[in-house]
Protein backbone atom coordinates (compact mmCIF):
# COMPACT_ATOMS: atom_id res chain seq x y z
CA UNK A 1 0.00 0.00 0.00
CA UNK A 2 2.95 2.09 1.03
CA UNK A 3 4.11 1.52 -2.26
CA UNK A 4 1.32 2.46 -4.40
CA UNK A 5 0.99 6.13 -2.39
CA UNK A 6 4.14 6.94 -3.05
CA UNK A 7 4.22 5.80 -6.58
CA UNK A 8 0.59 7.87 -6.88
CA UNK A 9 2.79 10.97 -5.13
CA UNK A 10 5.64 10.56 -7.26
CA UNK A 11 3.05 10.55 -10.44
CA UNK A 12 1.20 13.56 -9.37
CA UNK A 13 4.57 15.12 -8.15
CA UNK A 14 5.87 14.76 -12.45
CA UNK A 15 2.04 15.95 -13.56
CA UNK A 16 2.54 19.17 -11.40
CA UNK A 17 6.02 19.93 -12.94
CA UNK A 18 4.48 19.56 -16.17
CA UNK A 19 1.95 22.34 -15.25
CA UNK A 20 3.79 25.09 -13.61
CA UNK A 21 4.44 27.86 -15.48
CA UNK A 22 7.80 29.83 -16.13
CA UNK A 23 8.23 33.61 -15.25
CA UNK A 24 8.92 33.90 -18.91
CA UNK A 25 5.65 32.14 -20.04
CA UNK A 26 3.94 33.61 -16.83
CA UNK A 27 5.28 36.98 -18.35
CA UNK A 28 4.53 36.73 -21.70
CA UNK A 29 0.85 36.06 -20.44
CA UNK A 30 0.97 39.21 -18.59
CA UNK A 31 2.14 40.99 -21.79
CA UNK A 32 -0.48 39.19 -24.32
CA UNK A 33 -3.40 40.44 -21.41
CA UNK A 34 -1.81 44.25 -21.27
CA UNK A 35 -2.52 44.41 -25.20
CA UNK A 36 -5.29 42.98 -25.50
CA UNK A 37 -6.73 45.23 -22.92
CA UNK A 38 -5.21 48.57 -24.70
CA UNK A 39 -6.74 47.06 -27.72
CA UNK A 40 -10.35 46.88 -26.39
CA UNK A 41 -9.75 50.10 -24.53
CA UNK A 42 -9.11 51.64 -28.00
CA UNK A 43 -12.35 50.11 -29.97
CA UNK A 44 -14.89 50.39 -26.85
CA UNK A 45 -13.71 54.08 -26.34
CA UNK A 46 -12.73 55.61 -29.43
CA UNK A 47 -14.64 53.33 -31.77
CA UNK A 48 -17.40 52.37 -30.44
CA UNK A 49 -18.11 55.29 -28.24
CA UNK A 50 -18.62 53.42 -25.17
CA UNK A 51 -18.17 55.45 -22.31
CA UNK A 52 -19.89 54.18 -19.74
CA UNK A 53 -17.43 51.15 -20.02
CA UNK A 54 -14.10 53.24 -19.15
CA UNK A 55 -14.51 52.48 -15.62
CA UNK A 56 -13.49 48.82 -16.59
CA UNK A 57 -10.75 49.88 -18.42
CA UNK A 58 -8.80 52.50 -16.40
CA UNK A 59 -8.11 52.49 -12.92
CA UNK A 60 -9.20 55.05 -10.11
CA UNK A 61 -5.83 56.46 -9.27
CA UNK A 62 -5.31 56.99 -12.89
CA UNK A 63 -2.94 59.80 -14.15
CA UNK A 64 -2.70 60.98 -17.52
CA UNK A 65 0.99 62.22 -17.97
CA UNK A 66 0.71 63.74 -21.64
CA UNK A 67 1.48 67.34 -22.41
CA UNK A 68 -1.99 69.27 -21.96
CA UNK A 69 -3.36 67.10 -19.58
CA UNK A 70 -5.08 68.22 -16.81
CA UNK A 71 -3.16 68.75 -13.75
CA UNK A 72 -4.63 67.37 -9.99
CA UNK A 73 -7.16 64.83 -11.34
CA UNK A 74 -7.44 61.39 -11.27
CA UNK A 75 -9.06 58.52 -12.48
CA UNK A 76 -11.55 57.10 -15.14
CA UNK A 77 -13.26 60.75 -15.16
CA UNK A 78 -9.91 62.33 -16.79
CA UNK A 79 -10.40 59.94 -20.09
CA UNK A 80 -14.20 60.42 -20.38
CA UNK A 81 -13.54 64.31 -20.56
CA UNK A 82 -10.98 63.82 -23.06
CA UNK A 83 -13.06 61.72 -25.28
CA UNK A 84 -16.05 64.02 -25.24
CA UNK A 85 -13.87 66.59 -26.24
CA UNK A 86 -12.48 64.90 -29.12
CA UNK A 87 -15.94 63.84 -30.12
CA UNK A 88 -16.86 66.84 -30.40
CA UNK A 89 -14.38 68.72 -32.32
CA UNK A 90 -14.36 65.51 -34.67
CA UNK A 91 -18.04 63.71 -34.50
CA UNK A 92 -16.67 60.74 -36.89
CA UNK A 93 -13.17 60.44 -35.34
CA UNK A 94 -11.82 56.62 -35.20
CA UNK A 95 -8.48 55.17 -34.40
CA UNK A 96 -6.87 52.84 -36.30
CA UNK A 97 -3.78 51.09 -34.07
CA UNK A 98 -0.75 50.13 -36.30
CA UNK A 99 1.65 48.67 -33.48
CA UNK A 100 0.85 47.09 -30.22
CA UNK A 101 4.24 46.53 -28.01
CA UNK A 102 4.41 44.94 -24.38
CA UNK A 103 7.66 45.27 -22.18
CA UNK A 104 6.23 43.64 -18.62
CA UNK A 105 3.50 46.07 -17.10
CA UNK A 106 4.09 48.59 -20.46
CA UNK A 107 2.24 49.05 -23.53
CA UNK A 108 3.20 51.14 -26.41
CA UNK A 109 0.42 51.88 -28.92
CA UNK A 110 0.98 53.20 -32.57
CA UNK A 111 -2.02 54.63 -34.05
CA UNK A 112 -3.58 56.55 -36.77
CA UNK A 113 -6.74 58.73 -35.53
CA UNK A 114 -8.56 60.15 -38.61
CA UNK A 115 -11.50 62.49 -38.69
CA UNK A 116 -13.82 65.21 -40.37
CA UNK A 117 -12.47 68.73 -39.65
CA UNK A 118 -15.31 70.87 -39.48
CA UNK A 119 -13.19 74.21 -39.14
CA UNK A 120 -11.77 72.94 -42.72
CA UNK A 121 -14.03 73.00 -45.19
CA UNK A 122 -13.44 72.12 -48.87
CA UNK A 123 -14.92 73.75 -51.92
CA UNK A 124 -18.64 72.23 -51.45
CA UNK A 125 -18.85 73.38 -47.60
CA UNK A 126 -18.04 69.65 -45.90
CA UNK A 127 -15.69 69.27 -43.61
CA UNK A 128 -12.12 67.83 -44.97
CA UNK A 129 -10.59 64.59 -43.60
CA UNK A 130 -7.77 65.15 -40.93
CA UNK A 131 -5.14 62.83 -39.95
CA UNK A 132 -3.09 62.79 -36.48
CA UNK A 133 -0.47 60.39 -36.07
CA UNK A 134 1.04 59.24 -32.30
CA UNK A 135 2.07 56.85 -29.98
CA UNK A 136 0.37 56.29 -26.53
CA UNK A 137 2.26 54.40 -23.59
CA UNK A 138 0.48 52.91 -20.84
CA UNK A 139 1.03 51.14 -17.93
CA UNK A 140 -1.27 49.01 -16.89
CA UNK A 141 -2.13 47.28 -13.70
CA UNK A 142 -4.66 44.01 -12.66
CA UNK A 143 -6.05 44.73 -17.06
CA UNK A 144 -6.09 48.72 -15.82
CA UNK A 145 -4.63 51.49 -17.18
CA UNK A 146 -2.67 53.57 -14.29
CA UNK A 147 -0.77 55.90 -16.07
CA UNK A 148 -0.41 57.18 -19.41
CA UNK A 149 1.70 59.15 -21.50
CA UNK A 150 0.54 60.72 -25.03
CA UNK A 151 2.53 61.69 -27.92
CA UNK A 152 1.11 62.83 -31.22
CA UNK A 153 2.74 64.74 -34.06
CA UNK A 154 0.97 68.21 -33.61
CA UNK A 155 2.52 70.11 -37.00
CA UNK A 156 0.89 67.65 -39.30
CA UNK A 157 -3.04 68.72 -38.75
CA UNK A 158 -1.66 72.03 -39.16
CA UNK A 159 -0.21 71.65 -42.42
CA UNK A 160 -3.27 69.70 -43.84
CA UNK A 161 -5.54 72.71 -42.80
CA UNK A 162 -3.51 75.05 -45.08
CA UNK A 163 -0.94 76.67 -42.57
CA UNK A 164 2.76 76.91 -43.67
CA UNK A 165 6.26 76.50 -42.15
CA UNK A 166 8.12 79.58 -43.28
CA UNK A 167 11.85 79.30 -42.44
CA UNK A 168 13.07 82.24 -40.67
CA UNK A 169 15.21 84.79 -42.59
CA UNK A 170 18.87 84.74 -43.02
Amino acid sequence: MKRHVTMLLCALGALSACATVSPAERSAALEEQNKQRARMLTEELYNLRKLDRIPEYVAADFVDHSPGAPQGVLGPAILRQQAEASFQQFPDLRFDILHLVADGDLVVVHWKATGSDPKNLDEAGKPRPLTLDGQSLYRMRDGKLVEAWDVSDRLSPLLQRGYKVVPPKP
